[in-house]
């Protein structure tokens, strides 16, 4: 896989994955379990392989979340751990254990296949079968939202129906 489409898995896991360059990681949340802890830092490192391939990335990919704010709820046996997203430019700049204010879109993954995700040789793909089982799925929260994240989802079914 290249590395722009393992780019796009971590935008879509919006995505799909995530830390900051530009605002930092924040986790003040006294909540969260040192796996929840693991988990974001994991994150964290695999976004910065995102950022340095988001500018390669097709629009349809980027566009949509270009600078808009993002939930990713992780389910765990332990509950759900809400991060939120924040793109600029297409890139992540932020995320925060407490989520975000108002976001876009909503997306939602069990902690195993964020995990499966940010170690596959083929993280697009992996993200891509996750999507057609139901393990992964993105909501809009509001009408420009579902807009979005349907261009995105057929963008993904389009993919899909010429198998590439």
């Amino acid at each position: 896989m290249t590395p722009p489409l393992r780019a796009s898995l971590a935008l879509l896991l919006a995505a799909l994955a995530i830390a900051t360059t530009a605002g930092g990681l924040v986790v003040d949340n006294a909540d969260l379990t040192p796996a929840e802890v693991k988990l974001l830092f994991a994150m964290r490192e695999y976004t910065l392989t995102y950022n340095e391939y988001a500018d390669r990335l097709p629009g349809w990919v980027t566009g949509p979340f270009e600078d808009e704010k993002v939930n990713l709820y992780v389910t765990s046996p332990d509950g759900v751990l809400v991060i939120g997203i924040t793109f600029h430019d297409g890139k992540i700049v932020q995320f925060d254990a407490k989520g975000c204010p108002d976001p876009i879109v909503t997306v939602t993954a069990d902690s195993a296949t964020v995990e499966e995700v940010m170690v596959s040789e083929r993280p697009f793909d992996t993200f891509r079968t996750a999507m057609r089982h139901g393990t992964v799925t993105i909501e809009g929260n509001n009408f420009l939202g579902v807009l979005r994240s349907g261009m995105v989802r057929f963008g993904l079914w389009t993919m899909d129906l010429i198998r590439l």
